[in-house]
Formats: structure tokens, sequence, C-alpha cells
């Protein structure tokens, strides 16, 4: 029988991953955020489940995203509330507010998701299964 693999430590706090996507998604860095996702991942929502098999993918949902904010005025996005429901090497679960922002700074609402985040060999953390919890209430979304 084989050895089990040793799982690698992560490099970074799951505060730190969320900071640098909201970040990533403040900037408007589509490639950025094309490299947190893990490839196969799956978003999960009330409508059904899209496996996305690669980067070009979410680099045209995180494109049309900031077509979306900025034509909504939010200008910024930041990571609040973060919530592990379960952490286990490798493998981090919970779910978190992504905050958005004004040109100024000021909420200007809110918007609940879960993920699941996995630890590659090298100890990144890429997304492995979002869901956006409030999706297809629109008075949550602004």
């Amino acid at each position: 029988m084989p050895p089990i693999p040793k799982i690698a430590n992560a490099t970074e706090s799951i505060e730190d991953f969320f900071t640098r996507y909201t970040r990533y998604l403040t900037e408007g860095n589509i490639e950025g955020l094309a490299d947190m996702d893990n490839y196969p991942a799956l978003a999960v929502t009330a409508m059904g489940c899209l496996a996305i098999t690669e980067p070009q993918q979410s680099r045209d949902f995180f494109s049309k995203g900031q077509e979306f904010y900025r034509s909504r005025h939010i200008h910024g996005v930041r990571a609040r509330n973060i919530v592990t429901d379960i952490e286990v090497p490798g493998i981090w679960v919970g779910h978190l507010v992504l905050e958005n922002l004004d040109k100024y700074g000021s909420p200007v609402g809110q918007e609940r998701n879960a993920y699941q985040v996995v630890t590659l060999p090298d100890g990144t953390r890429r997304i492995a299964v979002s869901t956006p919890l409030d999706a297809y209430n629109p008075d949550k979304n602004t």
C-alpha cells in the first residue's frame, strides 16, 4: 500500500486569502481572480450547479461581474464576518459577507457567500466551491 501523501500547510490564513480576493475584486484584477479558483471548481446556486473547468470561464464571469458592480456604483469590496464552519488539513469550509463599497469606501450593500477552499501541494489556497447565498434575492444585491 502506497504511503498517504502529506497535506501541505496553507501559506496564508483564510482571512488573508479573502483579503487578497476582495482586493482583486476591487482592482478588477481578472487574472488574479482566475488564479484563485481550483480547476475544476463548482459554482452552486439555487438554480443549479456549474462546473468551472478552465480559467477562461472565471475570466468571463469576473469581467461581467465588474460591469455589474460599476453599473451599480460599487467600486470596492471587503470581506466581513468570516466564519469557519469546519477546517481540516487541506480544506476550509465557511461563509462570509462581501461588503460592497461606493467610491468613497462607504458600504452600499452586501452579499453573503459560502465557500469551500482547498490547499494545493505548494500551500496555496484555491476556491473549489462557491455558493452565492443572496443570488436570487434582489433586495440583498446592491
